[in-house]
């Protein structure tokens, strides 16, 4: 059974919109109640299995609000010339990419009171941060919580990945190219990324509490499944702030649509 929902974004409202960190090392809530639900303990593999439904949520994400092209010259500098790259002080520069991918930069989750809230297994496979081309990618990672996130160097030079936000403070110290560090998230919230050597590099990792979230394709369609029946808000995040919150409702065995245009 399909069930189609007409969701048309409305102008941002900033007034009504979810608190966002204005400082590097600070982070404010989403919404109330996205925060709300940031407490738990992972648990078990069968609480969660027996869960989950044939009800899903598809939809487009759909960007007519430009991004200014990030196109900046970095000085690529061997600053340790003696571990793994020319042992020359090469000076260079380099191009940062035009346009990002919109699955490098979006995701949409759910928020509300899920039945088996905290009892999620973290992924077999961890995911990856990467460091290529003086940029992260993607720049907007979501994980569930207790999920462990691999960040290996894939630039000819050092980088130092660190963060200050509360879920997870960490400094990975410098490592060269082909090396990688990797650091588990146990917290849920937002976990804001740098480079202590590169200042323009950033990223965020959105640690989620619960699984129902999915990053839009390239061609902006998305599905979150398995979603258990119930009310909740659906949440589009871009770039590093979210965009729209609206309602939604899920039975069982339907399939919701929810397009976005932003």
């Amino acid at each position: 059974m399909n069930v189609s929902v007409n969701l048309r974004i409305s102008p941002w409202n900033p007034a009504g919109a979810p608190m966002i960190d204005k400082n590097p090392g600070h982070i404010v809530p989403l919404t109330v109640a996205l925060w709300s639900l940031f407490v738990g303990a992972a648990g078990s593999f069968p609480a969660f299995a027996q869960s989950r439904t044939d009800s899903e949520i598809r939809g487009k994400v759909s960007l007519t609000v430009k991004r200014e092209p990030e196109r900046r010259h970095t000085a690529m500098l061997q600053r340790y010339p003696a571990h793994g790259t020319d042992s020359r002080s090469d000076t260079g520069t380099t191009s940062q990419p035009a346009t990002i991918p919109l699955s490098e930069r979006s995701v949409v989750f759910l928020e509300g009171d899920f039945p088996n809230r905290g009892k999620y297994p973290p992924p077999e496979q961890n995911p990856i941060l990467d460091q290529k081309d003086l940029q992260f990618h993607p720049q907007v990672l979501p994980i569930l919580v207790g999920t462990t996130v691999d960040f290996p160097n894939r630039d000819n030079l050092f980088h130092n990945v660190f963060s200050y936000s509360q879920p997870k403070e960490f400094d990975l110290g410098r490592y060269p190219r082909d090396d990688s560090r990797s650091v588990r998230f146990d917290r849920p919230g937002l976990v804001r990324v740098y480079c202590d050597i590169h200042s323009h590099m950033n990223a965020t990792i959105m640690v989620l509490p619960h699984p129902y979230f999915a990053t839009p394709n390239d061609d902006g369609t998305y599905a979150i499944r398995h979603v258990p029946e119930g009310k909740y808000s659906i949440v589009l995040w871009v770039d590093r702030n979210v965009v729209e919150l609206r309602p939604v409702e899920i039975r069982a065995g339907e399939t919701v649509t929810a397009d976005f245009t932003h």
